[in-house]
């Protein structure tokens, strides 16, 4: 699993470092809802803590809804893609974080950028996903167990 993760976030930061933008000023999207879990207001919420937070640090964050993740093997490979995809992070810095969740798949999955995982390590992402994000969960509140760990992310991060 370490590899695997490991292997993710190089090749996220190989890719980010061809000289990929990130996402552009006027196509600004930080929440990705493919499982329509959440209602507008809620997206726009999420969407709004992300951009002060990308306006206060230059970090970026995607969250991310699927009902599967596809030809993919693992959430880790799906979220890396989606992050290479989207450009999440900055080239130069390589401060992307893509917060994955599956209500379908039972299962979320936290992916950061190479710059980031200096702060935010595996073992921090995993907590935050245990006791602040599955609690949530578990009683179908998604929309503030997505909230909670974007804000201890966030909080973490700093």
């Amino acid at each position: 699993m370490k590899k695997t993760i490991i292997l993710g976030v190089f090749l996220l930061t190989v890719l980010n470092a061809c000289g990929q933008k990130g996402n552009t000023p006027e196509n600004k999207q930080w929440v990705f809802d493919y499982e329509n879990i959440l209602t507008d207001s809620q997206i726009d919420i999420l969407d709004s803590i992300i951009q002060n937070y990308e306006n206060q640090t230059t970090n970026e964050i995607a969250i991310v809804t699927v009902e599967n993740i596809g030809d993919f093997n693992k959430m880790v490979e799906y979220a890396v893609d989606f992050g290479d995809k989207y450009k999440i992070g900055k080239p130069e810095k390589n401060n992307g974080l893509v917060i994955l969740f599956s209500k379908n798949m039972r299962e979320t999955f936290i992916a950061t950028g190479y710059g980031t995982e200096k702060i935010l390590k595996d073992e921090i992402c995993k907590q935050i996903v245990d006791s602040t994000m599955i609690p949530h969960f578990k009683k179908q509140d998604y929309f503030s167990g997505l909230k909670a760990g974007l804000e201890e992310c966030i909080n973490k991060w700093k």
